[in-house]
């Protein structure tokens, strides 16, 4: 570490090649354990987008335990590997919850057994137990485990529920994506206390940042995934006797669709390693990277549809699963507003004699 407490080049380098690794195996596995062929056919079918041996295959490699301590049984990484999984998915549009489920585990520093999942709004608590409605929890129908946060103050309780516990009720419903989401609804629900007091307050707080910033790595993915499906069509697509990659229009989209991924990838990053350090700015920087994928990684399938034209239309393409799956990701992530609004008083702080200018004019 340097002095002002930063990391070294030679530490950033390691690190860079570590996360490397750990893609291409994250690759290796999801493209012969997945494909976007297997995601059309559950859409085919009747059921929800949920294939539970996938899910088996992330949770014995060690995925959804990635947060977990060593001592807890996981794999005592960072938010960092995470993101880089999170992203892996994303690219091969695997339907499952780890996001939710890593910190999940994360919250109680204990290994996934089944689908463990995060409730990111608190409920109620009352006398006897925990309250309260989440119209939209994603993967809540299949959730073996909740993990929820009631209450403020001293009287605040991180604690997990059963999903057949008395007093709970799961309603599914179907998104866009059609994970198996469910409305989940708490009625005084008893429930099995992690921590109590401000500190499960503040274990909540952070718990929500991490699963926001995994979020926004796997609309990286999604996004890479649609601009790069497009690059190639780009390539073979032929029209007026050239490829149409070589006419400007479409080279500009296309350039201009990867800068908005590694703009979004950089955010990530910073938003990651500023949670891990329980930074200061960790919150603004996380409302700032889900800001970027609401408003620039969501429009990126869409206009990777624009650049295939008609066949982009058609059930047998894969342009509708990106498409699916990006406007999902994105209205779990919170809303625009919020995010623009919490990163805009961030940056207004930083440069205080911007906002006085901006005032005059």
């Amino acid at each position: 570490m340097t002095p002002d407490g930063l990391s070294s080049l030679s530490d950033i380098a390691r690190s860079a090649e570590e996360l490397g690794r750990l893609r291409a195996s994250a690759d290796d596995i999801l493209r012969r354990a997945w494909s976007t062929r297997a995601f059309r056919a559950l859409l085919d079918g009747p059921g929800a987008v949920f294939d539970p041996k996938l899910w088996q295959t992330i949770t014995e490699v060690g995925w959804a335990d990635v947060l977990v301590s060593e001592t807890g049984g996981g794999g005592g990484g960072g938010l960092r590997e995470l993101c880089v999984l999170a992203e892996a998915a994303g690219v091969a549009s695997a339907p499952v919850p780890l996001a939710a489920a890593a910190v999940a585990g994360w919250c109680e520093d204990r290994c996934a057994d089944g689908v463990s999942l995060l409730l990111l709004e608190r409920g109620e608590r009352g006398a006897t137990g925990v309250s309260g409605v989440w119209p939209l929890v994603p993967y809540g129908a299949v959730a073996t485990r909740l993990v929820v946060c009631a209450g403020t103050g001293a009287a605040t309780v991180l604690g997990a529920v059963e999903p057949t516990a008395p007093g709970v009720l799961c309603e599914q419903v179907t998104p866009l994506d059609h994970n198996p989401a469910a409305r989940i609804t708490l009625n005084d629900t008893p429930i099995r206390v992690i921590e109590s007091g401000e500190c499960a307050g503040r274990r909540h707080r952070e718990a929500v940042l991490r699963s926001c910033v995994a979020q926004v790595a796997e609309l990286v993915g999604i996004a890479s995934a649609a601009n790069d499906a497009a690059t190639e069509y780009a390539k073979l697509r032929v029209a007026f006797g050239r490829p149409i990659g070589a006419f400007q229009a479409i080279k500009h989209r296309l350039v201009d669709q990867r800068c908005a991924i590694e703009v979004g990838r950089a955010l990530v990053n910073r938003a990651a390693d500023a949670c891990q350090q329980q930074h200061p700015d960790a919150a603004a920087l996380v409302s700032l990277a889900a800001y970027w994928g609401i408003d620039a990684l969501r429009a990126v399938p869409e206009g990777a549809t624009q650049v295939f034209g008609g066949i982009a239309y058609t059930w047998e393409h894969d342009a509708h699963i990106h498409l699916r799956r990006a406007a999902t990701a994105t209205a779990n992530l919170g809303t625009r507003v919020y995010h623009r609004d919490v990163a805009t008083r961030w940056l207004a702080a930083r440069h205080p004699a911007t906002e006085t200018r901006e005032r005059v004019t």
